[in-house]
């Protein structure tokens, strides 16, 4: 019975999540951002919503362990996903990406270094760690200066425009809101079910959270990406991986706000080993955008391999703890 709840949770959030990303994006064109920024903040914070809610729900329930694990199983997943996208098409996902997206890359990196500082340093008595404070300035830091470098390449919007001409502003925000009511309403649910799973099966809090609650809460980003290998716009979906990533990190400096102590003292050490494992996906795909081989192995190229490969060790890695 708690499996099907499960996945009625998990259809709700599919549905709902392509409706807020939809017209997150129809937003994006009405008020002038572009898709460039809207790929990497607006879209991926948009996709993201799921761990948002999800993890406010965890950790006022006092599930630490699930709220770190989706966090940072969900950043996972959207690498993941990249190399489906990459799978789909000929040509290696990083030799047709934009280079631009390499600031996205070391931002990202940065954050989820102060993300593994924290886990383990801020285990103190004090109500926040001091590197978990960091990661709120430095995620809008990160926001401004990415703002600031997607100006230097402006993009024609002729064909967003004509795409929604036939949207209004307001139609699409009542549109929007709609989809983020049901997409809060689901994500409320899952806490308690994966808790309830985790007992089930004797899996464990953590590995439920890093990867099933995790796949959950990312499958907006799996519709955003299926789209994306539709339309060609590899760097929408890339654009969209990396932002949720980096709205991810951001969310442990919530998520630490709203515990009633540092969540490094909260959760085991293991999931630092998710924090180095996304370390080395997000160093990858930065070797794979700055080299942009032609040549795959079989239908995956070779950066694609290395993130298929991490994953599989996580969660191997996971299970044993």
């Amino acid at each position: 019975m708690t499996l099907w709840a499960f996945l009625g949770v998990a259809l709700i959030i599919l549905l709902a999540g392509r409706q807020v990303a939809f017209y997150g994006d129809v937003l994006a064109g009405k008020t002038g951002l572009g898709r460039t920024f809207m790929g990497l903040f607006l879209v991926g914070v948009t996709t993201s919503l799921p761990e948002l809610f999800n993890v406010t729900s965890a950790v006022l329930q006092d599930l630490p362990e699930i709220a770190v694990g989706n966090l940072l199983g969900a950043t996972m997943v959207n690498f993941l996903l990249l190399t489906l996208l990459d799978a789909l098409h000929p040509r290696p996902l990083t030799a047709r990406a934009s280079q631009e997206h390499a600031l996205s890359l070391g931002l990202l990196i940065v954050l989820l270094a102060i993300l593994g500082l924290g886990l383990v340093l801020d285990r103190g008595s004090g109500r926040l760690g001091m590197f978990t404070l960091a990661l709120l300035p430095f995620y809008f830091f990160a926001l401004w200066l990415s703002f600031r470098y997607a100006r230097r390449f402006p993009r024609d919007e002729q064909v967003e425009a004509e795409a929604y001409e036939g949207f209004t502003l307001a139609g699409a925000l009542v549109r929007y809101l709609v989809g983020a009511l049901f997409l809060v309403g689901a994500a409320v649910l899952l806490p308690g079910l994966a808790e309830r799973l985790a007992q089930e099966t004797g899996l464990g809090e953590a590995w439920v959270g890093t990867f099933l609650v995790a796949l959950v809460t990312t499958l907006p980003e799996a519709t955003v990406t299926m789209a994306a290998a539709r339309l060609g716009a590899v760097d929408l979906a890339l654009g969209n991986a990396l932002g949720s990533g980096m709205f991810n990190s951001f969310l442990f400096f919530y998520a630490d706000l709203l515990a009633p102590g540092p969540l490094g003292r909260e959760v085991g050490e293991g999931h630092l080993v998710s924090v180095l494992i996304l370390l080395a996906m997000s160093g990858a795909v930065l070797v794979g955008l700055m080299y942009q081989s032609l040549r795959k192995l079989w239908v995956l190229a070779y950066d694609s391999w290395a993130i298929l490969g991490l994953y599989l060790l996580a969660a191997w890695l996971s299970l044993g703890r």
